[in-house]
């Protein structure tokens, strides 16, 4: 099997457009060069530069060469990369738990940023419902992104920023004005809730004196709350006919 250096000598000679300065770039002298290209040459039998001309050129035997060895080199920088980061200091895993309430698109170009750093590293995304402290304590996560009602003493917090989460209803389930609506009315109508994603995390912005509907996701809350089937808090609107915040 062919040597991935000489491989790389081809490369760079293309890139350069000459045998001296492919030597000076890759710290090797101008004979091994040369005894690279001769060896590919050897070994796949056909010429890869036409070295008649003041500066060499590839054949076409040579570019077509050229288009298939990229990738190869590209691949085999990837995996020096991934061998360094399994011996060196890089997780090659991370565990990131969010919240179901937080918008991932917030995150988007961070978690670009780390694939492009660190492309070795499998991320595990775990979304959550009022379980992200529970989480981190029982080391499920490695990092997590909720609401923080109070703070762990066992936990390093730093906060991101602050998001409402507005009080919603479909105006044909209530006959008043909702805007006037109190806590007493709503507790008449069921209480859409997301289920905690931990058996043993509290579920949270309940309303103690409503009967309650449990859900696994958001979508479901939507759709019972849109069809009139109860109301519940939520940082997305999903139309205009709505109820804001209850005091």
């Amino acid at each position: 099997m062919i040597n991935l250096d000489h491989l790389q000598v081809v490369a760079t000679i293309a890139d350069t457009g000459s045998f001296q300065m492919a030597s000076e770039r890759l710290n090797k002298a101008r004979s091994a060069v040369s005894y690279s290209v001769k060896q590919l040459e050897k070994f796949y039998q056909l010429q890869i530069f036409d070295r008649s001309k003041y500066r060499p050129e590839l054949t076409p035997d040579g570019r077509a060469l050229l288009s298939q060895l990229r990738p190869l080199l590209a691949h085999a920088q990837q995996f020096e990369e991934y061998l360094r980061d399994l011996k060196g200091e890089s997780e090659t895993e991370l565990r990131l738990g969010v919240s179901s309430n937080f918008p991932i698109a917030r995150i988007a170009d961070l978690l670009q940023d780390l694939k492009q750093a660190y492309p070795a590293t499998t991320v595990h995304l775990e979304i959550e419902t009022a379980s992200g402290e529970r989480q981190l304590l029982a080391e499920k996560v490695d990092i997590a992104i909720f609401a923080v009602p109070s703070r762990s003493p066992f936990i390093d917090y730093r906060p991101i920023g602050n998001m409402s989460f507005p009080l919603v209803i479909a105006d044909r389930l209530v006959s008043c004005d909702p805007n006037k609506l109190t806590k007493t009315d709503l507790s008449r109508y069921p209480q859409v809730v997301i289920k905690s994603s931990d058996e043993k995390a509290p579920n949270t912005g309940i309303l103690d004196e409503a009967l309650k509907w449990y859900v696994t996701d958001m979508n479901t809350k939507k759709e019972l709350i849109t069809a009139a089937l109860g109301w519940g808090v939520s940082q997305i609107i999903w139309s205009k006919k709505r109820l804001r915040q209850v005091t």
